[in-house]
């Protein structure tokens, strides 16, 4: 295939096929023809065979390549079936011949590598050779893809999903998805919290409610996590904006008419432990409305903060009795595991399999062999036997202590729901728990399948990590700094190096480290870096100097010679990186007043992607509360294509110039992690359908990023 994507490719084959003139050659050539002229939008074949009439009116086959590997993989095979011995073709480049309408229109899609395959005119010989050229069409096809992925088990993938996820990574985290969908990884009810899930980290409620079977999930066993954020989707869809508006009447009516039958399914006691003030409303008017729901009256006590006007009306609502305790008769061991087991079939929670095994951990084996046969406690008991024989943990303390069972064979499921149902205040206030996970984290690196074990869930702990309200917070800095030690001795390990070590390098940057840890955080990067780091590490480094460059420093001499060293192994790189790649490291290079020049980079020399191309006319606004960032992107883009168009905002909310370019720009990039909720819900509101890309840090170079992994 040739082009920039498939809808331009498809656009110069019809381009290609109006220009053809080989019909004259007779029906048997012209249908050979046209097969090859294919070859253009078939993306398993590296570049494109055109016959063409030449200006003499002798068939030619026009040939070009995107990339010089697909020549050098294209090259070989033409020679073995069409060589010197059947056409003119040895193996050499060649640049088309000019003033042909159909070379300059392949011209336009920039190719890599050209040459144009002379053929003897006579009937047969013409047909014998254009067979040979599809016999190379077929023998690609038939080649095995070197480049597949490796399959990748189910739960790396979801890691992976969460890495996307922790970064603002939407796009990526959306590849990861539909991988899992098409591959059948999951059944069809976990895929739709996971789209739940990267829904409600881009803040997008009303695609969350408009998603086909939001009903059904409204009434399926669900994990408390996605009940908190079905309920917030409710929420913020029909009431946020009446309710900040202090329209008491619409509100409550809106509840009744609109969001209750959805909602009411979900209204359970006790409360997700991650339900948020949006969700916290719905049980308060689900309550006025209900006046058989003290339970939730009394779930809320304490809650009143987060409940504004509404808790007013509780207070004084007629009946309402202020939450007493109450006597309640005495249950049975066996009473306490029935609960438990419901509770188990209703909500699927890890802490529900926690309190259901300790409760079943009392009975008697005759009480145990009756629960097991009896309905409708069975279904949970052999779920309960099947998912946690030895145990479940209730804390990442606990989880640690058992990664090194090697029947925990569960751990990664584990710790991708424990990451929404363990508290995180209780462990992030109290210096001993601190110092306890700190100890089960370095723990868990003296035994190899704890070790492999906690690798693979360091997305889930930066996730956990981030629902800190105090996020980051000086006092976890010791285990923030443990994790991105683990993050560095996976890397070293062959594991893959997580979007999410970004997050804490930038938590340790920000709540201030002295002088020793500073050089240990340094030492952690240059472990997860490598001496020798590829392509595919350019933008994570690019965003490790933007951070330390952010950030103050305990020792200035020490952050320049980390910058400059760090920054100078990107230059034997250099001629593979991409034009917005280069564009980001002379920028930061000038910045630090290093000289590319100095280690024989070749700065003048241009990358054949096509950036440019691609950019011209484009309108593409940013938005970031990192002013300077979003300038530098600006610059950088304009740098690049003179005819392209950017505007930048960092409006607190929404405005006139805000609508204006989200309705009128082609792309709009918003800096996920410096932008404000209302801002960003007032862009998307305006945008409809139109591109939305997400940044997942606050330097320019993640704006480059955003823009490039969306124009490939």
């Amino acid at each position: 295939m040739i082009g920039l994507d498939i809808a331009d490719a498809q656009s110069v084959l019809s381009d290609l096929e109006t220009m053809s003139t080989t019909s004259t050659f007779g029906p048997e050539v012209e249908d050979v023809c046209r097969q090859l002229r294919t070859t253009v939008v078939d993306p398993a074949f590296p570049g494109a065979l055109i016959p063409t009439a030449s200006a003499a009116g002798r068939l030619q086959i026009l040939v070009a390549t995107p990339t010089m590997m697909a020549w050098r993989r294209l090259s070989p095979v033409l020679k073995a079936f069409a060589g010197p011995t059947m056409t003119s073709f040895n193996g050499i480049t060649a640049p088309l011949p000019p003033g042909e309408l159909a070379t300059q229109r392949l011209a336009q899609t920039l190719p890599a590598a050209t040459c144009v395959i002379q053929i003897p005119q006579d009937r047969k010989s013409v047909l014998s050779a254009l067979r040979a050229l599809m016999r190379v069409r077929e023998t690609i096809a038939r080649a095995p893809d070197l480049q597949a992925a490796v399959p990748e088990p189910t739960s790396w993938l979801l890691a992976r999903f969460q890495d996307n996820l922790n970064v603002g990574r939407r796009d990526a985290a959306t590849v990861i998805l539909e991988r899992l969908k098409d591959e059948l990884r999951l059944d069809a009810l976990n895929t739709k919290f996971l789209e739940v899930q990267l829904l409600a980290a881009f803040g997008d409620w009303a695609a969350i409610v408009s998603l086909a079977g939001f009903g059904s999930l409204r009434l399926a066993r669900r994990p408390p996590a996605i009940t908190a954020l079905l309920l917030e989707a409710l929420y913020r869809t029909h009431l946020s904006d009446l309710f900040d508006a202090g329209d008491r009447g619409r509100v409550h009516d809106t509840y009744r008419t609109t969001v209750r039958d959805l909602a009411q399914p979900m209204l359970s006691v006790p409360l997700p432990s991650t339900l948020t003030p949006g969700g916290l409303k719905l049980y308060a008017l689900e309550t006025l409305v209900s006046a058989s729901r003290s339970d939730i009256q009394e779930a809320l006590a304490g809650e009143n903060s987060s409940l504004g006007w509404l808790a007013d009306e509780l207070g004084t609502r007629p009946g309402a009795i202020a939450p007493h305790p109450t006597l309640t008769p005495a249950s049975s061991p066996i009473d306490d595991a029935r609960a438990a087991l419901v509770q188990v079939d209703a909500v699927e929670a890890v802490d529900n399999v926690a309190a259901a095994l300790a409760a079943l951990a009392k009975l008697a084996p005759a009480e145990l062999a009756l629960l097991r046969d009896a309905e409708p406690f069975s279904t949970a008991f052999r779920l309960i036997e099947v998912n946690a024989p030895g145990g479940v943990p209730s804390s990442w303390i606990e989880w640690l202590e058992k990664t090194a069972d090697p029947t925990f064979t569960n751990a990664l499921e584990i710790a991708r729901h424990g990451k929404d149902e363990w508290s995180v205040g209780s462990s992030t206030s109290d210096p001993v728990q601190v110092a306890a996970l700190v100890a089960a984290l370095n723990h868990a690196q003296a035994d190899q399948l704890a070790s492999e074990r906690t690798a693979q869930a360091l997305p889930f702990l930066v996730a956990w990590l981030q629902q800190d309200p105090a996020f980051p917070g000086p006092t976890m800095a010791p285990v923030y700094s443990s994790l991105l030690t683990l993050f560095a001795l996976n890397s070293t390990r062959g594991g893959s190096v997580y979007e999410s070590s970004q997050v804490l390098v930038e938590a340790l940057l920000t709540v201030g480290i002295d002088g020793a840890d500073y050089s240990s955080l340094i030492a952690d990067i240059d472990e997860l870096a490598g001496q020798a780091f590829g392509v595919d590490m350019i933008y994570w480094v690019l965003d490790t100097i933007e951070n330390f460059m952010r950030a103050s420093a305990p020792d200035a001499k020490i952050r320049e010679g980390f910058l400059h060293s760090i920054l100078a192994r990107t230059a034997p790189l250099y001629g593979r990186l991409s034009t917005l790649q280069r564009t980001a490291v002379r920028r930061l290079a000038g910045e630090l007043g290093w000289s590319l020049e100095a280690f024989g980079v070749n700065v003048d020399s241009e990358p054949n992607d096509g950036v440019s191309y691609k950019l011209d006319g484009l309108r593409i606004a940013i938005y970031s509360l990192t002013e300077t960032s979003s300038r530098q992107a600006k610059n950088a883009i304009e740098e690049m294509s003179p005819n392209v168009v950017v505007d930048c905002a960092a409006d607190h909310g929404g405005s006139a110039r805000l609508k204006a370019m989200a309705e009128n720009a082609d792309i709009f990039v918003v800096t996920w992690l410096s932008a404000k909720h209302a801002a960003t819900e007032f862009i998307r509101e305006h945008r409809g359908d139109r591109t939305l890309l997400y940044a997942q840090g606050r330097g320019f170079s993640s704006i480059l990023r955003a823009l490039e992994e969306h124009l490939k």
